[in-house]
């Protein structure tokens, strides 16, 4: 500390700036402009978030209301790609198919397909096309359409139900050992899924 009986070279140096004090004094816009638009992003990441959860949520009260084909219709084309467009189209093309419209049905699954290549639903077009083959009567295409969905979707919740609907038609055309093979391919990989349950081929089952 300095007195009037120091001189003034014996006083204190001041500390130069620090190095984050320099790049602030020099690039002070640069950093609060790039500071605003990080702060724009995360707001509009965020609205998009919120919007995204907004319109999930719509969507799947709509459906939850929807009875009629023409109100699957609307969930179908008000959300399209959503969730709940999905569970819409296979309502749809089971109701078509209730209803004897069965090209258009087939035309549904079709879509559904390609729409939802990647879902965990996506096992249900061929599962759906199969009963479709299987009410008109067409009994090798609705055998080839449950091999497809058992052999391409192995992990799927409709691999067991194909193999266990691909026995029932191969028993009904009297082929009953290729019938007893489909079963214990059921049994051996989805011991246990229902549809191993039902066909009675499961240890549990026979108990």
């Amino acid at each position: 500390m300095s007195s009037i009986f120091t001189p003034p070279e014996a006083d204190q140096e001041i500390a130069p700036p620090s190095g984050v004090e320099l790049l602030w004094l020099n690039h002070r816009g640069t950093l609060l402009g790039g500071i605003v638009a990080v702060v724009a992003i995360v707001v509009v990441v965020l609205g998009v978030i919120a919007s995204n959860r907004a319109s999930e949520e719509a969507s799947r009260a709509l459906l939850a209301s929807a009875t009629t084909d023409a109100a699957f219709n609307e969930v179908i084309s008000k959300y399209p790609k959503s969730p709940a467009a999905a569970d819409a189209m296979l309502l749809l093309a089971a109701s078509l198919r209730d209803a004897g419209k069965l090209d258009e049905s087939n035309a549904l699954y079709s879509r559904f397909a390609e729409t939802y290549s990647r879902s965990p639903l996506a096992v249900s077009a061929l599962i759906g096309r199969a009963s479709n083959a299987r009410v008109a009567g067409k009994t090798e295409e609705a055998m080839n359409a449950y091999q497809q969905a058992a052999a391409g979707f192995p992990q799927s919740y409709g691999a067991p139900f194909a193999l266990f609907s691909q026995a029932r038609l191969l028993a009904q055309q009297g082929k009953m050992e290729e019938a007893k093979r489909a079963i214990q391919a059921l049994a051996s990989q989805y011991p246990y899924s229902a549809s191993a349950q039902a066909s009675g081929a499961t240890p549990t089952a026979r108990n």
